[in-house]
């Protein structure tokens, strides 16, 4: 009797299912992320998504066009691996039909289309995971992501290191074999990784006064270009820009991996200008940066950055005698300069002023075709809120870049796909397996995303032995 009770209440619940009002809509469906008319990588992991409405049940139908899956859950769905790489393979885009139920009224939503690219994307990004506040060795750790798998490592986190300050992770053309990091506080460095080896290198000298801070690695491997920067912040009483950061000088040095000499120039160290964020061009053979007049310092909503370029002879180490200036800003302040390695273009962030544009909302990412010169704001990327940090793919297809378009507070890294015209898809977020709660849950910034080509090959353990060394000073004339 107890039997035939238990399965009427079940017909009964089938029922009402099956018979719950339905409806149809012309609206994309409300997902989080949205990924409607984006372009993906062949080889990117499984877009799951959540309902951005309170749901019942969520159910997707994706389609290559010979062959679909069907999934559902609850809030959101979870894409199987294996069926997902299936239809990856032989699409040239993906049809993404979503329904949602809420309060037992299924609304099926217009579909939307996924573009997929054949350009594969590196293996993953890596990047800082930090608060946003200002607490200067607050709970922060460096982390590498794998986009196929959607699978986040650690590389270190700052608890095992005394709670110092860990930063400006940088690598040679994106390869984990050539990599640094700084570690601040007692007992700290620059953690360099060349080939299997690792040092802790004390970049400080008598003369440059403090140590090494953002840096560019040479296409090659051999050098790292440098700012040093006496930094200072000031505070805001605007929620929406909590500090500033500014310096009170700086000048560009560059790194010899082979002869471990830091390298000091009476050009890049001119105390009537400030100079930082080097990168190196495609070919090396050309160092870009961003200069300031020191007197503007004093004012800093005044404080505006050119971009600058001088020569740079990898053979000998030496710059060349003329700084040339790329592009004035027209007004604004242009900071983080990163070249294609395709050596087609430069992506520059452009704020109203200053060389912090983290917590400025009118900082954009703007592009340079290095050919013809012509520069654009890039629309394609650019949002209501603050873009600033960016990196390119080993194929320069792709690009990352750190945005704070979803809570006007955390940044969040988003990728985007460039073709050979330079021209961008719409950005996606990057994946998560449980994106709404990961994402909404996370109390953290996502602190310069760069592009990795393979697993980084060094532990925790690693780091913490590694051995103790210092740069050798070489002042060239």
């Amino acid at each position: 009797m107890r039997k035939l009770f238990i399965i009427a209440v079940l017909s009964l619940v089938v029922a009402a299912c099956s018979t719950a009002e339905k409806r149809t809509s012309d609206q994309l469906p409300p997902i989080f992320p949205d990924y409607a008319g984006v372009t993906v990588p062949i080889n990117i992991a499984p877009l799951n998504f959540d309902a951005a409405v309170a749901a019942e049940r969520v159910e997707a139908t994706i389609s290559n066009g010979s062959q679909q899956i069907k999934v559902k859950g609850r809030t959101g769905v979870d894409i199987p691996l294996r069926k997902w790489r299936a239809l990856l393979a032989d699409a040239e885009r993906l049809t993404v039909a979503v329904a949602v139920t809420a309060e037992g009224v299924q609304t099926e939503y217009a579909p939307f289309e996924i573009v997929v690219s054949r350009d594969s994307i590196d293996y993953g990004v890596c990047y800082r995971r930090v608060d946003p506040g200002y607490e200067y060795y607050a709970r922060m750790g460096l982390y590498y992501y794998d986009l196929a798998e959607n699978e986040e490592h650690i590389l270190i986190e700052n608890t095992l290191l005394g709670s110092s300050c860990v930063n400006c992770h940088s690598f040679a053309k994106t390869s984990p074999s050539k990599m640094m990091f700084h570690i601040r506080g007692k007992g700290g460095g620059t953690l360099m990784h060349l080939n299997g080896q690792n040092r802790l290198l004390n970049t400080k000298t008598d003369a440059t006064q403090v140590s090494c801070v953002y840096p560019s690695w040479h296409p090659e491997g051999r050098y790292i270009a440098y700012s040093i920067n006496d930094i200072k912040q000031t505070f805001h009483n605007e929620p929406s820009m909590l500090l500033d950061v500014y310096d009170h000088w700086s000048d560009v040095v560059i790194y010899d991996t082979e002869t471990g000499e830091l390298n000091t120039y009476p050009i890049l160290s001119d105390t009537a200008r400030f100079e930082t964020f080097p990168s190196f061009s495609a070919d090396g053979r050309t160092l870009y940066f961003c200069s300031a007049d020191p007197q503007a310092a004093e004012i800093l909503p005044e404080v505006r950055y050119e971009l600058c370029s001088v020569g740079f002879d990898p053979a000998t180490g030496e710059v060349g005698n003329e700084i040339t200036t790329v592009w004035d800003g027209d007004g604004a302040s242009l900071l983080f300069p990163r070249a294609s390695y395709d050596g087609r273009y430069l992506m520059v962030t452009r704020s109203a002023y200053g060389t912090f544009p983290i917590w400025h909302k009118d900082a954009d990412l703007w592009l340079i075709d290095l050919a013809t010169g012509e520069r654009r704001s890039i629309d394609e990327l650019n949002s209501d809120n603050t873009e600033s940090y960016h990196s390119w793919s080993s194929s320069s297809h792709w690009v990352v870049f750190s945005s704070r378009r979803i809570d006007g507070l955390h940044t969040r890294p988003f990728i985007a796909h460039v073709d050979d015209e330079g021209r961008f898809s719409k950005p996606f977020l990057m994946p998560h397996n449980d994106p709404r709660t990961w994402y909404d849950g996370l109390m953290q910034s996502y602190n310069i995303p760069e592009f990795i080509s393979a697993p980084i090959e060094i532990s925790p353990k690693d780091i913490l032995q590694a051995e103790a060394g210092a740069v050798e000073l070489r002042e060239r004339k």
